[in-house]
């Protein structure tokens, strides 16, 4: 696909959806997603070591027999104990992939919504809405949205925006540009348990590349988190003085991911 600049430049970038990998003019360029990799995610240990803990016990069972016979709690199991080992070590893996599932269903849910609302009339109908995945905690997560849309005023801009920042050279596909309470956003749609410190840094890039390509002055940022338990929604907004502070932090984070890349 060609990215025309407000300037009149065009690039061409190209996205492999399977590698989620990026090229300019045919060169590797790095993702802004890759880029936050570098940045320490402490709380992941502790909950890796949860989902092992939670995988043994749903594969134990309780030996009330052998516990009247020794005095004591008695825990077996079918499996041997390297298939144990093994399934504690890979059951973040499941519980993850789940999420993750989760989080794309919600995702292209809400961007065949978008693209009804944009080339159509503009407004949200059950008549005109996408069906609804099986998945449940997706349908939260999309009766979460539903619910900011119509709490709020909102002028839909784009979706599933492709960008690329030609002084800082990384690229992106931002989830919507739009029009929110009066004021120009960027929004990113998640569907985790808490809105994270790398999630603004992230969405700064794309406003940083969004006003490269159209000219126009960013005026908030916005993580919108659907919730895939109870139905609501959060909101991380992120004025442009804030969003600015955070992009700055992100180029931090590119120089550290090109060095480390060098060495």
């Amino acid at each position: 696909m060609e990215i025309t600049y407000h300037d009149g430049e065009v690039v061409d970038l190209s996205f492999d959806k399977k590698l989620h990998a990026y090229r300019v003019e045919g060169k590797p360029v790095h993702s802004a997603t890759k880029v936050l990799s570098v940045i320490s995610k402490p709380a992941l240990i502790p909950w890796s070591l949860k989902m092992g803990s939670e995988w043994l016990e749903k594969h134990m069972f309780h030996d009330e027999e052998l516990d009247q016979d020794k005095g004591v709690f008695t825990y077996t199991s079918r499996m041997t104990l390297d298939a144990l080992i093994k399934g504690i070590k890979k059951a973040y893996r499941g519980a993850s992939g789940g999420a993750l599932h989760t989080g794309t269903l919600a995702h292209n849910w809400i961007e065949d919504a978008l693209e009804v609302f944009i080339e159509g009339d503009g407004k949200f109908g059950d008549d005109n809405l996408p069906d609804l995945p099986d998945d449940e905690d997706a349908k939260n997560s999309i009766e979460a949205f539903k619910l900011w849309v119509g709490e709020n005023d909102i002028e839909f801009i784009s979706s599933e925006e492709k960008i690329y920042s030609r002084e800082d050279h990384y690229a992106g596909t931002l989830d919507c540009a739009a029009i929110v309470n009066g004021s120009l956003c960027i929004i990113d749609w998640k569907t985790s348990k808490g809105i994270y410190p790398e999630y603004h840094l992230q969405n700064a890039a794309y406003a940083k590349a969004w006003e490269d390509i159209h000219g126009k002055p960013v005026e908030q940022t916005l993580v919108l988190r659907l919730d895939k338990s109870t139905g609501r929604y959060e909101q991380g907004y992120q004025s442009t003085v804030e969003w600015n502070k955070n992009y700055e932090a992100f180029i931090s984070a590119l120089n550290l991911y090109n060095r480390l890349k060098e060495l």
